[in-house]
């Protein structure tokens, strides 16, 4: 009987120790790493402030590569939500929620988990560094509140070790992701961005090269423009949209690019809407701004355009250099860019480092359509609209067809060559 009741006193006092140490232990347990990187503010904020990389820049999927992630709200703010669920015990089922976003300062994410404790917070801040502030000092910290859960706050004992690894792995993840993305601060572009399910096209090519100077350009574009042109006058074709020129080599001499021209038959495009506004003059302001609603109420909706569609195969002669193609539909991104066209490789690596940080692949080769004349592209009224094709996911892309010209037999010693029509001038030769 003695030794029972030393058993049970000597439990009492373990307990006793546990509780009273217990209540001497901080109720708040804190734990943050740091991490700098060379990227723009902006790139910093977007890959850390959305979960469309989550899985690229989060250590939780170190632990289980398998972990199911959901995401709802939206894709970038306050309210932006992922729900997470693992078979891994070390893990379990959880959520992440944006609850604060103040660009270039801080996020803050409400994080839900099966471990102890409550009020847990994960808070990325950015500071800038280095010289001329051209770093990101991004500082992540984990805290949590325990309350009176004494076992809860001997949980916290391990934070630092635990957690505190996890959030040193991500920090090493989110350097390396940033370093793949291009280094341009792509948020002072003020048209935006977007990305955009453009349609398969029938089109005419010409692939050319000019020294890397504004006149050899214009001049490499007018003349294989020219061919172009012509083959749609003799196989009765119209534009189907802007000249696009894509982009095939950049060096530091030399500009190769192809000009694409989208086709259809003559006469088949947009019938022009007619409007049965009076002219100037005839009636008040008022009468006028009637007339013109309903004219505008009255002109049918196009109809969207279906990309699985078959492309209808036009009858084309080409002539010279040009090729006749069918280009597949795709996804890009995209923007817009006014003043002169020297200004676009840049406007090209801002629309792919932006695409980047939203989780998109680039792939292939960016081309810009031209909203106005070749002799307009250096003015600084100039427009243009910028395009890099993305990858769809589960999605294998599709290249180009040609049509014409088709593989054809080597041709006999002393034939002809093929003479260019006489109003266009000869092809330039690659820079």
């Amino acid at each position: 009987m003695t030794r029972v009741i030393e058993w049970i006193v000597s439990l009492l006092i373990v307990i006793a120790l546990f509780v009273v140490i217990g209540l001497f232990l901080p109720s708040t347990r804190t734990v943050s790493e740091s991490a700098e990187t060379n990227r723009p503010m902006s790139t910093v904020n977007d890959l850390v402030g959305s979960f469309t990389r989550f899985r690229d820049w989060n250590s939780l999927v170190n632990k289980d590569p398998r972990v199911q992630l959901t995401t709802s709200g939206p894709e970038q703010g306050v309210g932006a939500k992922l729900e997470f669920k693992s078979n891994d015990a070390s893990i379990g089922n959880g959520s992440w929620t944006l609850i604060e976003d103040v660009p270039g300062e801080k996020i803050v994410y409400a994080v839900e988990n099966e471990a102890r404790g409550g009020n847990k917070l994960m808070t990325f801040r950015f500071e800038r560094t280095g010289q001329r502030n051209q770093n990101v000092k991004i500082t992540q910290r984990y805290t949590v509140d325990y309350g009176w859960d004494l076992l809860g706050r001997y949980a916290g004992l391990y934070v630092t070790r635990g957690i505190g690894d996890e959030i040193k792995a991500g920090l090493g993840k989110v350097s390396n992701l940033l370093a793949t993305i291009p280094r341009f601060d792509y948020s002072q572009h003020e048209p935006g961005f977007s990305f955009v399910d453009l349609p398969a096209t029938n089109a005419l090519v010409v692939t050319t090269a000019a020294k890397r100077a504004n006149d050899d350009i214009a001049m490499a574009m007018t003349n294989q423009l020219k061919w172009i042109e012509q083959v749609m006058e003799k196989s009765d074709l119209e534009p189907a949209g802007p000249m696009r020129i894509v982009t095939n080599e950049f060096s530091s001499d030399t500009y190769g690019f192809d000009i694409v021209m989208p086709i259809r038959r003559q006469g088949t495009g947009p019938a022009p809407v007619e409007s049965d506004t009076p002219e100037a003059g005839e009636g008040d302001a008022a009468a006028e701004g009637e007339a013109v609603a309903e004219a505008e109420a009255e002109v049918a909706p196009v109809a969207p355009v279906d990309p699985n569609a078959p492309l209808e195969l036009l009858d084309v002669t080409v002539e010279g250099p040009v090729v006749y193609a069918q280009l597949p539909a795709m996804r890009a991104a995209t923007t817009t860019y006014t003043g002169p066209s020297p200004g676009l490789p840049r406007v090209r690596d801002l629309t792919k480092a932006w695409a980047m940080v939203r989780g998109a692949e680039t792939w292939d080769r960016p081309y810009e359509e031209y909203l106005n004349p070749i002799k307009d592209m250096l003015m600084e009224e100039a427009e243009f609209r910028v395009y890099w094709p993305v990858r769809i996911a589960g999605v294998e892309m599709a290249e180009p067809v040609i049509i014409a010209p088709l593989p054809t037999e080597p041709e006999e010693e002393g034939a002809e060559a093929e003479e260019a029509p006489a109003e266009a001038p000869e092809t330039p030769a690659a820079g």
